[in-house]
């Protein structure tokens, strides 16, 4: 999986469903090595903590979770922490 730019599509797969989002930010994860953060907007039932996949286009599955949730109107932002492969 490459690396999301700002304004990229993602699937996320979350205990609730399959959902979209919209990649919003991207930056370094400082407490973990090659870790980044992504802050998306989906809408769903977001808690702190939760566990999620982001679906690659190939099908492939990257393991997340939630550090943070902002609720707007119907759209949440969310800030998910992961690992991308090399």
């Amino acid at each position: 999986m490459q690396k999301p730019k700002v304004d990229d599509s993602l699937t996320l797969l979350t205990d609730f469903g399959k959902t979209e989002a919209i990649c919003a930010e991207v930056l370094a994860d400082p407490t973990r090595e090659e870790g980044i953060l992504l802050k998306v907007l989906a809408r769903g039932p977001f808690q702190e903590g939760q566990q999620c996949w982001i679906v690659d286009r190939d099908g492939s599955k990257i393991g997340a979770k939630v550090e943070n949730v902002f609720k707007q109107t119907i759209d949440s932002e969310v800030t998910l922490s992961t690992v991308l492969p090399a």
